[in-house]
């Protein structure tokens, strides 16, 4: 049934043509349009509701709602103003919903969820929420009975017009509560309850992995609508069972959209370990769970915090088990085998958290476990030795990580090479490969680096056949990492976006690893010179956000700021990157960072100084990279890093025009690829490109010429590419600086891949 200007007091039926009654619009109904659409809806929803409570449905008049709208300094409305306001019956009885669900006791005093801490307590946290609207139902069931029949209700101007093929345009709703809700029932929709749920169903999720808030908020308006046409068909199931049933079907339908199976295997291990912790009478059955919820952790990689505290007890349980002693020396065995796992687990789920301390700690302890109460388990004492050196590799310089490494690798391909068959021991021999490679790059040895991921992909590939299979991906990942370390940006993009592909397919897109992708291709587009890239693979992920800081991986979250901020002053943005960048680095205090200075910190304070020099503020730039350059030396940071401060460095004082200190610089940088950095690293070849230019200004023509040759030379280094990338910017600009020069420069490699790859069409 529709609105009828025939008879505004007459029933709610036809409607002839609007121009008949527009005349009738009284001077108060002018006066209204001095309040806002937003408070007239809201008086509209009290009157719809005030004469629905007490009039059937279908004896409803236009006028008798209209007549019961309150507004400041006025009251009473006419049909035709109601009609202009709300269109139809479906806006109506939602509005009227609406009105009396803000008006409801149990959601007025809903405390909210409590702290979410796993898949079972999210599951009842849903539960709770959904309990407070099927109440409401029940409490406003004479009213709710009303609102179903309105809900659907296509008034005879909306018939006529579909009638004819012309579709109805809806109206033009405020951006509120009242808004939303209208917006929902113009098309039949019961979205009352989406700004209650919508919030809840964010922590439930967030439970297990991340949800943005408008994924949230459309979560919530179909639960919203699911629960009304529920509550309206169930009218006496208790409310508990209809609740949890509601919470279940959102698990199954939005969750495991979102989540895939992680929801359901972690619950299955919450459960399982609640049970024996019930019964208190089997602690080696306690540690057991546990390692089990902490296996699934691992494997999601979206929850590493709570991956580590799941970790730590496990560490425990297993230690107090050691504690107290088996009399069976077989269950001692197991015991202490148990806690060096269980140790190693601990060790990876801080690691990729960002906790290195706890981290080191952790692996030292399963090390200890495995060389003093085992009796020198080789295979233990090699898997803590390989986390060890790859996280030695990147906060230390030295060659201690290699050699460490090295001796491990020789290690498992001695018990590799006896049992070739042996599928586990390949798999460890291949995890310290790819440690191999990512401790060269580290290092600054990227020649090496190249070459060992090359290696290591040719390996896996023969290995396993699948080109798809998750390790050959993350083979690829290290590939390009290195081909990108080495000053090959696009041959490295190539592998790191068929990487991301292979494994954006396997694992939760707001995952540790999905998200570590996304961070390398945005490298890779800041080498090149493309900050709108970074902008545009960044957007809407969930690395850059607080909840991904706070639960899968600070490290890696701040990370992603710093690439935002750096690509914002690429776009000329230097004032809002710097702000940016003063604010997560002042938080980054309140993280548990590296004892003295920790490589995140000083990526952060290399990063302001950049952008200091991006906008024009070469003082302030000089300030902080000189101290940050000093802090780097006593902390013996790997060299890369110290290198890439004191190309920045040498930029500032040149900027001021202290040239002794600039080339003091770049004779500090030159002097890294003395001691076991790569003459050939990026750093060094754009100090010696800085440099030039330098040496050119001053008419020094011919050292100029001499400092560039390594940076045009394009010949073929051991690992099968020259020693910058034909795509590299660098290497654009030296060929400029050359030709302005007058110096002859080399022509493009053709070999390796080079014109495939490397060459950005």
């Amino acid at each position: 049934m529709g609105f009828s200007y025939v008879n505004m007091a007459g029933p709610l039926s036809g409607l002839p043509p609007i121009m008949m009654i527009l005349g009738q619009v009284s001077s108060l109904d002018r006066r209204g349009a001095l309040a806002t659409q937003d408070e007239r809806l809201a008086a509209i929803a009290a009157a719809a509701a005030d004469v629905l409570r007490r009039t059937p449905y279908h004896a409803v008049r236009a006028g008798d709602v209209a007549a019961a709208v309150r507004l400041p300094g006025e009251q009473g409305r006419s049909a035709v103003w109601l009609y202009n306001e709300v269109r139809n019956r479906r806006v109506l009885v939602a509005l009227a919903a609406a009105h009396a669900w803000r008006d409801f006791p149990g959601r007025a005093d809903w405390p909210g969820p409590e702290p979410i801490a796993s898949v079972t307590a999210a599951r009842s946290a849903a539960a709770a929420a959904l309990a407070v609207i099927v109440a409401f139902h029940r409490a406003e069931q004479p009213l709710m009975t009303q609102v179903g029949y309105g809900i659907g209700d296509i008034s005879t101007a909306e018939k006529r017009q579909l009638a004819a093929g012309r579709d109805v345009t809806p109206p033009r709703w405020p951006v509120s509560g009242w808004g939303r809700v209208a917006a929902a029932a113009w098309h039949g929709r019961c979205n009352v309850f989406t700004d209650f749920l919508g919030p809840v169903l964010r922590d439930c999720a967030q439970s297990v992995t991340y949800l943005p808030d408008a994924d949230a908020a459309a979560s919530a308006a179909r639960l919203s609508d699911i629960a009304f046409r529920t509550c309206l068909a169930d009218r006496e199931g208790p409310v508990d069972l209809v609740a949890r049933g509601l919470a279940a079907l959102w698990f199954e339908r939005d969750l495991t959209r979102l989540a895939g199976t992680l929801p359901r295997d972690l619950e299955s291990s919450e459960i399982a370990l609640a049970a024996v912790v019930r019964r208190r009478t089997d602690p080696r059955a306690e540690a057991n769970a546990n390692s089990v919820v902490v296996r699934v952790l691992l494997e999601a990689g979206t929850l590493h915090e709570r991956c580590v505290r799941e970790a730590g007890r496990t560490v425990s349980l297993w230690q107090d088990l050691v504690a107290a002693g088996a009399a069976d020396a077989g269950a001692k065995g197991h015991d202490l085998q148990r806690l060096s796992d269980a140790a190693s687990h601990l060790g990876l789920a801080a690691f990729r958290y960002g906790d290195r301390v706890a981290a080191a700690d952790a692996w030292q302890l399963s090390r200890r476990v495995a060389e003093q109460d085992l009796s020198h388990d080789v295979s233990r004492v090699a898997r803590a030795d390989t986390n060890l050196a790859g996280l030695t590799a990147e906060v230390e310089d030295g060659p201690g990580a290699a050699d460490m490494v090295s001796g491990v690798f020789q290690t498992r391909l001695g018990l590799a090479e006896r049992r070739p068959d042996n599928a586990p021991a390949w798999r460890r021999l291949t995890v310290t490969a790819r440690t191999q490679a990512d401790i060269a790059r580290a290092g600054g040895r990227v020649g090496e680096g190249v070459r060992l991921a090359v290696e290591l992909l040719a390996n896996r590939q023969a290995r396993l056949g699948d080109p798809a299979h998750a390790d050959v991906a993350e083979a690829r990942m290290v590939l390009g990492q290195a081909l990108l370390a080495a000053g090959h940006p696009v041959a490295g993009r190539r592998y790191l976006e068929e990487a991301a592909d292979a494994r954006r397919g396997r694992f939760l897109a707001a995952s540790y690893r999905v998200q570590e992708d996304l961070l390398w291709l945005a490298r890779a587009a800041l080498v090149l010179e493309r900050p709108q890239t970074v902008l545009d693979l960044l957007a809407g992920q969930a690395a850059g956000t607080d909840w991904f800081c706070d639960q899968v991986s600070f490290r890696l979250g701040y990370t992603a700021r710093r690439l935002l901020a750096l690509a914002a002053s690429g776009l000329g943005r230097a004032e809002e990157a710097t702000a940016a960048l003063l604010a997560d680095r002042e938080r980054l205090a309140g993280q548990p960072l590296d004892d003295g200075l920790d490589p995140l910190a000083a990526d952060f304070d290399r990063t302001l100084g950049e952008v200091a020099l991006l906008r024009g503020d070469a003082a302030s730039a000089l300030a902080t990279l000189a101290q940050l350059a000093q802090a780097e030396a006593r902390a013996s940071l790997p060299r890369p890093a110290r290198g890439w401060t004191l190309v920045l460095l040498g930029r500032a004082a040149d900027q001021l025009g202290d040239t002794a200190r600039a080339a003091e610089c770049f004779m500090q940088v030159t002097e890294l690829g003395t001691g076991g950095m790569d003459p050939g690293h990026p750093a060094i070849l754009t100090a010696r490109y800085d440099e030039a230019v330098r040496r050119a200004a001053a008419g020094a023509t011919r050292e100029a010429a001499d400092l560039l040759e390594p940076v045009l030379d394009r010949t073929l280094l051991p690992h099968g590419y020259a020693a910058v990338g034909e795509a590299h910017p660098l290497l654009a600009r030296a060929r400029a600086l050359a030709e302005r020069l007058g110096i002859t420069v080399p022509a493009s490699v053709t070999a390796i891949d080079e014109a495939s790859l490397d060459i950005d069409v």
